[in-house]
């Protein structure tokens, strides 16, 4: 008697189980080992899969760290068309990051092991740059459209810069507080750490100074 073939929601859990492995298995080595220093071999081992399969994953170890990061894009694109119409244009850039804060809550112990590792690597310290530069072109450019205009203007364009360093601040206290709330071995995988002050506090925290009165 033959077994019935695996119907296709079964495969696609099969597949997101696995990538989700090797993602875990490679933020945890970042962190502990360094990004340079960890291997594709040590991944898939940890994973308790072969090499093969994270190249059916993923085309290189670097790809592991994007988490998402075109879809948060496109994501904050259309945040920060859906800001309130009465915002000035770094009220409504804030409030498509606190829209990104959400999701990061989320995930807070990949977040924090993903800063791990790029603490780890200059390369990585530069692709972060990289991504929170489209972040602020993005912020600008639907800030633009938002006023009708067709490519943003010096004020878009210094609200996204000014929202963006706000994240850069709010990101940096929250993952230094996850990992404080964390276990005795933080980069072990433990799920999100209790305590510590929300992202999304923090972002609003950060932009309240900006426009508390002198």
């Amino acid at each position: 008697m033959t077994s019935a073939p695996t119907s296709p929601g079964r495969r696609e859990r099969h597949k997101r189980t696995t990538r989700q492995a090797l993602e875990e298995a490679a933020l945890v080595l970042f962190a502990r080992d360094g990004f340079d220093a960890t291997t594709v071999e040590a991944i898939a081992e940890r994973a308790e899969v072969s090499p093969r399969t994270f190249f059916r994953y993923f085309a290189a170890k670097e790809e592991v760290l994007d988490m998402g990061w075109a879809e948060r894009r496109e994501r904050l694109a259309r945040l920060v068309r859906e800001a309130p119409a009465v915002a000035d244009d770094l009220a409504a850039a804030v409030a498509a990051l606190e829209g990104i804060a959400v999701d990061f809550e989320a995930e807070r112990h990949r977040v924090v092991l993903r800063a791990a590792a790029v603490a780890s690597s200059s390369a990585l310290r530069g692709r972060t740059a990289d991504t929170l530069t489209a972040w602020e072109a993005t912020l600008a450019e639907g800030l633009a459209a938002r006023r009708g205009l067709d490519v943003p203007d010096e004020e878009a364009g210094v609200a996204a810069a000014v929202a963006v360093a706000l994240w850069r601040w709010a990101i940096r206290r929250w993952a230094a507080s996850a990992a404080d709330h964390a276990a005795t071995d933080p980069v072990e995988p433990r799920g999100d750490a209790p305590g510590g002050v929300p992202l999304r506090e923090l972002l609003q925290r950060a932009a309240a100074h900006l426009t508390a009165p002198s």
